[in-house]
């Protein structure tokens, strides 16, 4: 028969009372204190403590030197186990044969093993309300960022919904038709005073009076508002990367509101569809080019001939009218294309309020317009859906038109607008993803030569 030493290992006293052994402690301190006419029994205690039952046989040892002196033994006795088991004790006192207790008191026993057990937990208790706090401070932010933007998207969305009841409530206000007998009447006394000058038309040619024919004072220039005498409050819409199948559904919004707007139209889109594009001249609106494609990345002249004069060729081969209008792609006026089309006295339009339907939702688009509107600025807005598959011009163009309209505002085209003021001014305000161009507004023209190309200061 055999036996492992698990089987044959008994432990000791000291290591029964070591691991906290109650019935070992009691024999080992009896041990010692028997002799002395002191019986004690330990029973365990919540938190590690033991509570020690003294039970003294002579009156004698109930002075106070003596009392010090038993729990000092106690405690040092205890010490020397070096146990972590052993937190503390609660020396409870009484004579032998009466219940009643003679005092009592409570002593903490730091052994080294204790001490180390005691600083464990402290840090597994500090590591514990860190990792608490740092819950809260993440649950907090987490909260607090939820409700501002449930914020920021309700009083978006409520402006929104107030725009809506506004255009279903009102009827939509017709710009003046530059055609309309009615516009070119003289003025009566109490007309001057409550109602603005209209835009009188450009001349007899019936190009003109679609907003098509540029002032000689603009050719060659760069503008993106014009300033206006006596602070007229006039202003214009364009739209960019058409002829697209939203350009149709724009037309019909420009169509109900009677307002008139200006088209920078892609010879590559132009290309697909000439329909669209007939339609935009057809219903009286201005024409500009956008050059053939979105890309201004090359500089051959090649290439630079095909962004403006082949494009320019198209739209008048499909639309029978000349633009005389060029917005580069991005209102990049750094590139040496803008150079070559200030050479064939193209007016280079930028403008100085950027929707950017193309990136956001219709109430941002509508802030950020009404936001910046001032009279003689020109609004960028796209007639092709943006990059995330929808069009947030098509929703925020009808209310953008009540609204300004009930600030006073009246909607020309751009050829209109030069019309109005025969000095150009250059906005230093553009967009802030391209700020080589404020430069390039005050640089000098770059003369262009065929074969060569230099670029702008």
């Amino acid at each position: 028969m055999t036996y492992s030493l698990n089987t044959l290992y008994r432990p000791s006293l000291l290591e029964l009372a070591q691991a906290g052994n109650c019935q070992a402690l009691t024999y080992w301190i009896n041990s010692f204190l028997a002799p002395q006419g002191v019986q004690v029994q330990i029973q365990p205690a919540p938190n590690q403590y033991l509570k020690i039952m003294v039970q003294l046989r002579h009156r004698g040892m109930l002075s106070t030197d003596m009392r010090d002196r038993l729990v000092r033994t106690i405690c040092y006795r205890l010490w020397t186990l070096n146990s972590q088991s052993i937190r503390g004790v609660r020396i409870v006192a009484q004579q032998v044969g009466d219940s009643k207790v003679l005092w009592q008191t409570v002593v903490r026993i730091n052994s080294p093993a204790a001490l180390k057990r005691r600083q464990s937990e402290i840090a597994i208790l500090r590591q514990v309300q860190l990792t608490h706090n740092l819950r809260f401070r993440i649950f907090r932010s987490l909260f607090m960022s939820g409700i501002t933007l449930a914020g920021f998207f309700s009083s978006y969305w409520l402006f929104y919904l107030q725009m809506g009841r506004i255009l279903e409530k009102g009827k939509p206000i017709a710009a003046p038709s530059l055609t309309d007998p009615a516009v070119n009447a003289p003025e009566t006394a109490s007309d001057q005073t409550a109602t603005p000058k209209p835009i009188a038309a450009m001349g007899s040619n019936p190009a003109d009076s679609t907003g098509v024919s540029i002032p000689t004072e603009f050719r060659g220039q760069v503008v993106s508002q014009v300033d206006l005498p006596n602070a007229e409050k006039v202003i214009a819409l364009t739209f960019e990367d058409g002829p697209s199948d939203s350009t149709a559904q724009v037309l019909e919004i420009l169509q109900q509101y009677g307002v008139k707007a200006t088209f920078f139209l892609s010879g590559a889109k132009v290309k697909q569809n000439p329909e669209i594009a007939k339609q935009v001249v057809a219903a009286g609106h201005g024409i500009g080019s956008r050059g053939w494609s979105h890309r201004l990345d090359s500089s051959s002249a090649t290439d630079m001939k095909r962004e403006v004069d082949e494009t320019s060729q198209l739209i008048q081969a499909t639309t029978g009218v000349e633009p005389k209008l060029f917005r580069p792609a991005d209102g990049r006026v750094d590139h040496a294309v803008v150079s070559y089309a200030q050479q064939q006295e193209y007016a280079v339009t930028l403008w100085s309020i950027d929707s950017q339907d193309a990136l956001v939702a219709a109430p941002i688009v509508l802030d950020n317009v009404l936001r910046n509107a001032q009279p003689g600025r020109i609004i960028r807005l796209h007639d092709s859906p943006n990059y995330n598959g929808r069009s947030a011009t098509l929703q925020a163009l009808p209310q953008l038109i009540t609204a300004l309209q009930q600030q006073g505002y009246r909607f020309v085209s751009v050829p209109q607008l030069m019309a109005l003021k025969a000095t150009p001014t250059r906005d230093t305000q553009l967009p802030r993803r391209k700020p080589t161009i404020a430069a390039a507004l005050e640089s000098v023209q770059v003369p262009y030569q065929e074969g060569q190309v230099e670029w702008l200061p």
